[in-house]
């Protein structure tokens, strides 16, 4: 849309201050503040020099009278004559290359630069036509990628059809000159994000991934198709000449326009930097104060310059809404990779929701959020290359994703952004109660008392509490308390299917590096439970989450809560004992007492109609967690229980831990003796929960929630000397 491409216009000091070049260059006064002259000078200068190299790219290949295809990358190696030479159409301008037809010879010498090595990204501008707002980006990418851009000149009033017909016609010529096949990423920002997937819907069988930045797809959610055609006609308001035909002041058009984007495009972060550019500029002459004057004027007139008011008005009309309105209808079809990047503070455009909505539309869609980043996303804060190589789009070749040892722990960020959308609610909720263990037995509310990173592995082992929904309360609380990243072993059916845990924050997924986005599930480093990837765990010194009882604890009875329904086999306590682990017993209280349970799960199976048919069909279709059992051993059924108005309180008590270093894990005897101590230590959690719960005086929902509503701060628990 207009905003990326025009921040460089409306925010000319912003572009400045994020062009470290530009700002350390800066000429002091004789004063030791700047001065304004030098300061308002160079801002504009510097605007003006980017459009420059912008516009000065040694290889331009023109397909249209107005639009034009620039090589981004090193031209020193490249034979500008013998191309051009070769070329029946090429006609030579200094030291740049413009075609008409028959680019194929330029194609060739340009990939003989880096000897056909680079996978292609075509880089598609904003409104503007030129790209400046990612001009910082094109470095790196020309590093890694043969880089070409999509120039719009402001005299070009071709459809919104004809542009996408000429960025298809690029394509193909680009392409099928390549002798050898090579991976493509078309790259669109603001309206080329528009204008991008509008291509790639053509052209699927040529594109492997798509890269979509602040996209313009949500305008028809904006008001900008009413406030742009009102700035245009600013226009017909002129202000009047001086005797030598100057003008002092800047145009009502350029003047509304610069204010328009100057209060949508910048974000917090870079109003900051602007404000901090001027705060330290005095003015001490007359003849200071009128160039200043004059530079902001001419810093105007670039809006007008680079965006008349007529080309302007044809964009809006003519390429966003039929633009997006084509798109839009056929995201479904859009299987190509996908990366979006958004801004979280985008103010010109919805764009933290419209991310939300491509990624559930488009097939294969991963996003990223720049928190804090407003339309003008890609200034040095953000690496679009290295985005693109740690997404699933990444077309370099790269080895098989291994979940145990290529996982990485989310960054505060993530971390924070799941808490807030996922366990926050459940927390309210539930206002789960935190209680550890030292050594001796003593218990101590908070998690201080749960070993921390050491140089051997961890294992917690739990009782899955019905729902199993509690995941997210137990993983979040240790990265949070004990910054402590715990990896859980999933059943896998979260894996394979039945809604992916896109319940749970922390469920369900394909691997990072797959073709579809990772959920929340494995973003926290779950893996599915199988004997090999939890020996690896503990091999690999990691701390992991076992759920002994399985499915069946999940689902468990009536008269069945709190209960360990653990096999008979201690190969947990043996594997964990040959790396040495030590092993946390987790006992979790609060969710049996917040459904009332009127079926039990084999009763389900008998249900008339067949109903119990069904179930029991469905149970036998999903793959059974323990390896050495068939699918008939594990019931995967629900009880039918109704849930109550408000959920019990959450208590979790992490027992004493169990130091298996002088266990020799070829012992069946002595692994059986810790088998049994991890469940005594477990169900003495049950027993001193379940009585110390009784004394808590804000175990009622109501009066808990209303506590912590009021004060905003968890409610107060029973003491530790009743456990």
């Amino acid at each position: 849309m207009v905003g990326p491409s025009l921040a460089a216009i409306a925010a000319i000091s912003y572009l400045l201050a994020s062009d470290r070049s530009t700002s350390s260059t800066s000429t002091p006064s004789t004063s030791s503040t700047p001065r304004v002259k030098s300061t308002a000078s160079k801002l504009l200068e510097s605007v003006r020099e980017r459009y420059v190299r912008l516009n000065s790219a040694p290889v331009r290949l023109r397909y249209t009278d107005h639009v034009t295809f620039s090589f981004e990358g090193d031209t020193s190696a490249l034979d500008l004559k013998a191309a051009a030479a070769t070329s029946t159409s090429m006609a030579m301008n200094s030291n740049s290359l413009h075609g008409l037809s028959d680019h194929e010879e330029i194609f060739r010498a340009v990939s003989q630069t880096h000897n056909c090595s680079k996978p292609i990204a075509i880089y598609f501008p904003g409104l503007d036509g030129q790209g400046i707002s990612a001009s910082q980006q094109f470095g790196d990418l020309s590093e890694k990628f043969e880089l070409w851009r999509m120039t719009i000149d402001g005299s070009d009033r071709s459809s919104f059809t004809e542009l996408t017909n000429t960025a298809c016609k690029f394509l193909d010529e680009l392409i099928v000159s390549n002798e050898e096949k090579r991976e493509v990423l078309v790259i669109g920002e603001s309206f080329g994000g528009v204008l991008a997937p509008s291509v790639v819907l053509r052209k699927q069988d040529l594109v492997n991934g798509l890269v979509l930045v602040n996209p313009a797809t949500s305008f028809d959610d904006t008001q900008w198709s009413t406030v742009g055609p009102f700035l245009t006609t600013m226009q017909y308001l002129k202000n009047g000449n001086n005797d030598d035909g100057s003008n002092d002041f800047p145009t009502p058009y350029s003047v509304l326009g610069g204010l328009a984007l100057a209060l949508t495009v910048p974000d917090l972060t870079q109003v900051q930097q602007i404000v901090g550019m001027f705060t330290n500029v005095t003015v001490s002459s007359v003849d200071e104060a009128r160039e200043t004057l004059s530079a902001l004027n001419d810093g105007f007139g670039v809006l007008e310059e680079r965006l008349p008011p007529s080309t302007l008005l044809h964009r809006l009309s003519q390429w966003l809404p039929v633009g997006s309105m084509f798109v839009n209808s056929r995201l479904e079809k859009l299987k190509t990779p996908t990366l979006v990047v958004a801004g979280t503070d985008d103010n010109m455009l919805p764009t933290e929701k419209e991310v939300e909505r491509l990624a559930s539309i488009l097939p294969n869609c991963t996003s990223k959020k720049i928190a804090g980043s407003g339309h003008f996303v890609l200034d040095n804060r953000v690496n679009l290359t290295q985005l693109i190589l740690d997404s699933p789009i990444n077309p370099f070749p790269r080895k098989k994703y291994d979940p145990i040892l290529d996982w990485e722990v989310p960054s505060p960020e993530v971390i924070q952004e799941a808490i807030e959308n996922q366990v926050k609610i459940q927390r309210t909720l539930v206002s789960p109660v935190f209680i550890s263990t030292l050594n001796d037995g003593k218990r101590r509310k908070g998690l201080s008392a749960v070993p921390g990173k050491e140089n051997r592995p961890l294992l917690f082992v739990a009782n899955h509490q019905f729902g199993g929904l509690d995941l997210g309360l137990i993983i979040s609380g240790l990265l949070e308390e004990r910054d402590l990243p715990v990896r859980g072993l999933g059943h896998p059916v979260i894996f394979d299917g039945m809604g992916g845990g896109n319940g749970s924050p922390f469920a369900g997924g394909a691997p990072p590096n797959g073709a579809t986005r990772p959920s929340l599930f494995e973003t926290f480093g779950a893996v599915r439970v199988t004997p090999k990837n939890y020996y690896r765990l503990m091999q690999t010194g990691q701390a992991a989450l076992l759920f002994p009882g399985g499915v069946r604890e999940v689902f468990h009875g009536k008269n069945e809560a709190y209960q360990l329904m653990w096999p008979e086999k201690t190969d947990f306590v043996r594997t964990a004992a040959k790396f040495n682990a030590t092993i946390i017993p987790l006992s979790a209280v609060g969710a049996a007492d917040s459904v009332n349970i009127l079926i039990d799960a084999p009763d389900m199976l008998n249900l008339p109609f067949g109903l119990g048919d069904r179930i029991a069909n469905s149970s036998s279709s999903i793959v059974a967690a323990r390896y050495d059992g068939d699918k008939s051993s594990e019931l995967f059924a629900a009880p039918f229980a109704i849930p109550k108005p408000l959920p019990d309180r959450h208590y979790f008590v992490f027992g004493k831990p169990i130091y298996t270093n002088e266990i020799d894990h070829r012992n069946r005897t002595s692994c059986d003796a810790i088998y049994e101590e991890v469940k005594n230590e477990m169900n003495r959690g049950f027993s001193d929960i379940l009585k110390a719960r009784e004394k808590d005086p804000y175990r009622s929902s109501l009066t808990r929630i209303a506590y912590e509503q009021a004060l905003g701060r968890p409610a107060p628990t029973f003491g530790m000397d009743q456990v």
